[in-house]
């Protein structure tokens, strides 16, 4: 973790011996040598250095933390635990170790150790907004609301926009009946997460449980719009409609229909998605490993874990992650996407290939594993057999609009534009509001020049399900390109640019439009940055070509 390196760079240099022991300096250098191997995923070799560290200096609480974390990290909690033990024996109010030995006994269910140290840390740093909320979550598992609050309300005494303290503040009120203050935070939730469906969800519930259950089914049909596949705001939206007449308090609880995670490690996760959006991939594994220890079949902890490591360059160990997740787990299509990035940044596609074929031997229903089986052949250009592996997701799910629109981009790529487009009619008769495959016609339209009028209508309900979608705004610019209208078609196409500036095509639309507007020396401009961006040597070249045909016309 980068606070040991912190702490134990400020000691060792600080320290009067540094410039007269050779053991102090040598043990800095194995030290740092141990951080570097474990960021690189060396575990082994990170501990042999370490522990070179430590027997240089046998006194340093930090460097047994930082060993204390290889071991997380290898799943070696015991080790891990007596280091901590001793790190915080030679120092007390060494925070970090305080806090990651907390995490072990949480892991173990040590509820009542982990609390002390969170109380620990607390009064060293009575701000401390981690060992709060760390500290609520344990309350809360054990039911006892009150302090859970308690310990969430004083995160937002002095930081009222926390967003996990007012997460869990909303839906521990939820629980307590406090329905009123609940909403208080959720709503403040909502101002500051305007497009959270589980905020939503919450929401509805709490509508539900006072008796209003127009205003709930208002919430539902909103976390809709966010995520069209959510089974549990379909579901409410239905038990709403069933129990609008009569609707009882009675017959439901919050505690059943929000989505409180009942585990104590719940903030734990909470933190570690944090720390992986703040990049501090490091610590967000460590954070993870924490929770496998507890429970090593949460899938999503996996994801997470697959996230930090890859944010590592540990990429064969994210894989390795996301292969645990079982093929009927409800994670694996969120998986099975990142497994097939994986693959080709680790340059493994062929023994993406080889591992997927034989997951496929063992659950041969699964669509999921067609799709990536797919889009590894799709990334080496094997079209017939990326088409070919659709071809059997579709008989096993000849409904899944997933399948149906993957086959039509890979049917358009081998060159049958036709097929293609049959292929998105059928998205469309499955999902009308379906953004991706309205977008594929309405642009299919625009670009051979017909039924414009249909592509305008086509493409701005693709937007409107997905407004910030660059390459859906690109498509309405071209749209307007090809029905003259050269003013809207730029307004338009800088909005695409600003979404999706690397995009070699959209800014080549951009130079195009300028061109007939007159403003030959932006289309150059933007036809040159358009060639610097394309990777394909084929395109590339006929770029050029088209660049020196403008520069005539200029």
């Amino acid at each position: 973790m980068k606070r040991f390196l912190i702490t134990i760079l400020f000691v060792v240099l600080a320290s009067p011996a540094c410039a007269v022991s050779g053991e102090t300096g040598s043990s800095l250098f194995s030290f740092l040598k141990g951080y570097e191997s474990s960021q690189s995923g060396r575990y082994d070799e990170a501990i042999g250095h370490f522990k070179a560290a430590l027997s240089r200096d046998p006194g340093s609480a930090s460097i047994r933390g930082e060993l204390a974390v290889v071991y997380v990290k290898k799943g070696e909690y015991d080790r891990a635990e007596t280091l901590l033990k001793e790190a915080v024996q030679i120092d007390p109010k060494n925070r970090d170790s305080l806090m990651l030995l907390s995490g072990l006994y949480l892991s173990k269910n040590k509820l009542d150790d982990a609390r002390k140290l969170y109380e620990r840390c607390i009064a060293m740093d009575d701000e401390d907004t981690e060992a709060y909320l760390f500290l609520g979550s344990i309350y809360a598992g054990q039911k006892n609301y009150r302090q859970a609050a308690e310990n969430y309300e004083q995160v937002l005494s002095y930081e009222d926009d926390n967003i996990s303290a007012l997460a869990y503040a909303a839906k521990i009120y939820g629980e307590m009946k406090e329905y009123e203050r609940s909403r208080k935070y959720y709503e403040k939730l909502l101002l500051l997460r305007p497009n959270s469906e589980t905020v939503l969800l919450d929401l509805g519930t709490l509508s539900e449980l006072e008796g209003k259950p127009d205003e709930a089914a208002g919430y539902y049909k909103r976390a809709l719009m966010v995520n069209p596949a959510s089974k549990k705001a379909r579901a409410r939206i239905a038990a709403v409609s069933v129990q609008k007449e009569h609707l009882d308090k009675g017959t439901i609880e919050f505690e059943k229909l929000s989505d409180l995670d009942r585990d104590d490690l719940s903030m734990r996760e909470s933190i570690g998605s944090l720390l992986i959006a703040e990049g501090s991939f490091e610590e967000a594994i460590c954070e993870f490993s924490l929770i496998l220890a507890s429970r090593p079949t949460y899938d999503k902890a996996r994801l997470y874990m697959a996230m930090a490591l890859q944010g590592t360059g540990q990429l064969k160990q994210a894989i390795g992650q996301l292969l645990k997740i079982d093929s009927k787990s409800p994670e694996f299509g969120a998986a099975s996407k990142s497994l097939l990035s994986l693959y080709v940044k680790a340059g493994s596609v062929d023994e993406g290939i080889v591992r997927t074929q034989k997951l496929i031997k063992k659950d041969s229903t699964n669509t999921d594993l067609y799709l990536l089986l797919s889009g590894l052949y799709e990334e080496k250009t094997d079209y017939g057999k990326a088409i070919a592996a659709l071809e059997k997701a579709r008989d096993v799910a000849p409904t899944d609009t997933e399948v149906l629109f993957q086959l039509g981009t890979l049917v358009d790529k081998s060159g049958d534009h036709d097929k293609a487009t049959t292929y998105m009619e059928e998205v469309l008769k499955i999902e009308p509001d379906h953004a991706d495959a309205l977008n594929f016609i309405g642009y299919s339209y625009a670009e051979k020049g017909i039924n414009l009028d249909k592509a305008e209508e086509m493409v701005k309900k693709a937007l409107e399900k997905k407004p910030d979608d660059g390459y859906i705004r690109d498509s309405l610019a071209w749209v307007f390109y090809m029905k003259g209208e050269y003013g809207k078609a730029l307004a338009e196409i800088l909005k695409a640019a600003e979404s999706e500036p690397d995009d070699s095509e959209i800014i080549e639309h951009l130079s195009d439009i300028y061109a007939k507007l007159g403003q030959y020396d932006k289309a150059l401009e933007s036809l040159r940055t358009s060639i610097e961006l394309e990777p394909k040597k084929d395109r590339k070249k006929a770029l050029e070509e088209k660049l020196k045909g403008l520069q005539q016309h200029r």
